[in-house]
């Protein structure tokens, strides 16, 4: 059973979330929270696997009640939810080490895939989130070495992620073994890695790659 805690300043929105969620078997709602600092003292007191936090609440915010979750370093998975998928907003939720993004229009079949997803250990971004951030960190816009990262190199990245060694990501993007090296090490320097294990991380936590 996955334990869910409801962040959401609108009583409407964690009464709706939660009638969607009692229909699911593996979920179970265990505790709902109107504002950040209220959420703060449910994790305190509550076990919880998994929390839906809505972006903008008073009190505190859902990043900064985020941030406070790193800072205590509590094994709960969070999901952000918010009305816009502006890319500022869900690129800070990852550097805050957020587990996926959610819009508020998002459908059942959607909302519990991710929380199911996230409560594994994975990361779960909507889709029409995770476009606009990738557009944003690729393109011509875009700042730091992310920003200058090609698409050729984020599926160098999947397929490192997919478990590929060098000869196999030389042969699937038609390249020789000196080239794939070379393209290797331009990626550990761009997020400032040393190794694959590492590169992998990174671009997950970025949410460049699943």
């Amino acid at each position: 059973m996955i334990r869910v805690a409801i962040a959401d300043d609108h009583r409407i929105i964690r009464e709706g979330l939660s009638l969607i969620l009692e229909e699911t078997e593996q979920i179970e709602i265990v505790a709902h929270a109107s504002d950040g600092a209220e959420l703060i003292d449910v994790l305190h007191s509550t076990e919880i696997d998994v929390v839906l936090l809505d972006v903008r609440m008073p009190r505190m915010s859902g990043l900064d009640v985020l941030e406070q979750i790193g800072g205590m370093g509590m094994e709960v998975a969070v999901v952000m939810l918010s009305m816009y998928g502006d890319p500022v907003y869900v690129s800070r939720s990852i550097e805050l080490g957020a587990s996926g993004y959610l819009l508020k229009n998002v459908g059942q079949e959607e909302l519990v895939r991710a929380i199911t997803k996230v409560a594994e250990g994975k990361t779960y971004f909507q889709p029409e989130v995770s476009g606009p951030l990738f557009a944003r960190m690729i393109g011509d816009d875009a700042r730091g070495p992310v920003g200058d990262m090609t698409v050729e190199q984020i599926k160098i990245l999947q397929l490192l992620a997919d478990g590929a060694d060098n000869s196999a990501i030389a042969s699937a993007l038609s390249m020789s073994d000196a080239n794939t090296k070379a393209k290797l090490r331009a990626i550990y320097a761009s997020l400032g890695v040393q190794r694959r294990s590492e590169a992998v991380a990174v671009a997950m936590r970025l949410g460049l790659i699943s």
